[in-house]
């Protein structure tokens, strides 16, 4: 599952852990201290609730180099960016027009030479155009009906408990994106204790840098032939 950050509104790999009235986020490969907590508590109006769901959604799949036909102009994909200092995070961009190339094949393997110019939906990018190769696209998986047990849960008794809440003025939940759990002695935590730059950094280490599988090994880890 891929859930959009309130920090830089990237996606990252997830898991979700539903308690009752609270809904834990998991970053894959990290420790416990990097999870994000929330609870029902936080929202204040059904907009909001449909809002938090939208941010997530099941994981985006690799655009491998025979299915560049796939994509075509107006549609929305996951594509990876490039910051300023190195860092590879993956946006939601607009496909504007797909210069068709010619494929290759070596040694059996198919390989897309097509352009793929993007506008940026999210990001320091946002609103701009680019250019982007095969290895740089995953296609979203638009579903419907249940994305996630646990987030399903959650959002259930945020909707059921929406009309009592708006009642109880002197609730111990502030609104933030970041809450502990009610029955400790701390109350919510807000972005501003959070160490966003180590937080990113440590995501550039661990996650895998998601391309077109050109090579047996890239299809086992993911990567491309460099």
């Amino acid at each position: 599952m891929e859930f959009q950050a309130f920090q830089d509104n990237a996606w990252y790999e997830v898991e979700l852990v539903s308690n009752g009235d609270i809904l834990t986020v998991k970053y894959k490969n990290f420790a416990d201290e990097w999870d994000e907590i929330y609870h029902v508590g936080r929202f204040n109006t059904v907009k909001e609730i449909e809002d938090f769901g939208a941010r997530f959604r099941r994981s985006s799949v690799q655009l491998q180099d025979g299915e560049c036909r796939k994509v075509v102009a107006g549609m929305k994909v996951c594509a990876t960016h490039y910051t300023d200092n190195g860092e590879v995070k993956f946006y939601d961009a607009t496909v504007h027009e797909v210069q068709k190339i010619q494929h290759s094949f070596k040694n059996g393997e198919e390989e897309c030479y097509c352009i793929f110019v993007l506008v940026w939906q999210h990001g320091p990018s946002k609103g701009t155009k680019t250019f982007a190769s095969v290895a740089s696209i995953c296609l979203i998986r638009h579903m419907q009906g249940l994305v996630d047990q646990a987030l399903d849960s959650f959002l259930k008794i945020a909707r059921e408990r929406l009309g009592i809440a708006s009642h109880n003025q002197d609730s111990y939940v502030q609104k933030g994106p970041v809450c502990e759990d009610p029955g400790t002695s701390s109350t919510c935590q807000t972005n501003s204790f959070i160490d966003v730059d180590a937080f990113f950094e440590k995501l550039r280490r661990v996650r895998r840098f998601r391309c077109a599988a050109r090579t047996f090994e890239g299809r086992l880890n993911g990567q491309c032939k460099k």
